[in-house]
């Protein structure tokens, strides 16, 4: 169990593990969409707006993230 102060406390068990995979496995999920909307987004753009397409969508991404 680890103390928190005010927040309370925390402890590593296997609800805790559970909840923690889930959420890495709903972040993963999403992290794949993104990378299919901005490849559908720039497909058709030519090859240096395509670029800096996929980096600004995904700078956008983890920015908001």
């Amino acid at each position: 169990m680890i103390d928190l102060g005010t927040f309370g406390s925390m402890t590593f068990d296997l609800a805790f593990l559970s909840s923690l995979l889930s959420i890495v496995i709903i972040d993963l999920i999403l992290a794949g969409d993104n990378a299919v909307v901005i490849a559908m987004a720039v497909r058709s753009l030519p090859a240096e707006q395509r670029r800096k397409g996929i980096i600004f969508g995904a700078g956008a991404a983890v920015f908001l993230r």
